[in-house]
């Protein structure tokens, strides 16, 4: 019985002298790390919400305009991103902000949108010229030469995609106020336009 106290007393005894000792470095650089994570985490993959309504579009009554099913958006644009043939920069997926249009949490209205076909291709086009955007400007910046060039590359394709061909009004446009600036060396308008970017 003795024993048992004796060794109870050590067990207690060294826990409050452990206690004492405060946090090791392995457990402070820990808790620096999971705090720095949580106060700049990283952007997770997108995640489409699953299509239950079986087809995709739909016609209305005249026949004169195809629509998206609301609860199929995110199976159109993963489709969409799977028929882009551009790359998107190093280290940068897709991602899009999905709705689900039946919780009132998200859609207080509960009103359903019609999403016109074509909407999924247009959104595709549009990250992707925000993708090589921020990536050119990063170069800008550093004076990554390599960089503003492969950049340039791809921004300069915008116009041309089909998506921006069959739905974008005047692509030329934005070339000329936008694009070719910067391909001029003046990034200015670029960056003005790369702030209402989703990334």
């Amino acid at each position: 019985m003795r024993k048992r106290i004796a060794g109870a007393a050590a067990a207690l005894l060294l826990g409050a002298l452990l206690a004492g000792c405060g946090p090791t470095d392995a457990e402070v650089n820990e808790a620096q790390a999971i705090a720095e994570v949580k106060a700049d985490p990283a952007p997770t993959p997108w995640e489409p919400r699953p299509c239950l309504g079986g087809e995709i579009l739909q016609s209305d009554p005249s026949g004169t305009m195809q629509t998206i099913k609301p609860d199929c958006m995110d199976q159109a644009l993963l489709e969409a991103t799977q028929e882009f043939t551009e790359p998107l920069p190093p280290g940068v997926e897709w991602k899009f902000e999905s709705v689900d249009y039946s919780n009132p949490e998200e859609n207080p209205s509960l009103e359903m949108p019609a999403i016109m076909d074509g909407n999924q291709d247009t959104m595709v086009a549009h990250y992707w010229l925000c993708a090589w955007a921020d990536s050119y400007l990063q170069s800008v910046e550093n004076n990554d030469f390599q960089g503003q060039e492969q950049g340039m590359g791809y921004l300069a394709k915008y116009t041309q995609l089909p998506a921006v061909q069959a739905w974008h009004v005047d692509p030329e446009v934005f070339e000329a106020n936008v694009i070719t600036p910067a391909q001029a060396g003046d990034p200015a308008a670029l960056q003005n336009w790369a702030r209402s970017c989703p990334l």
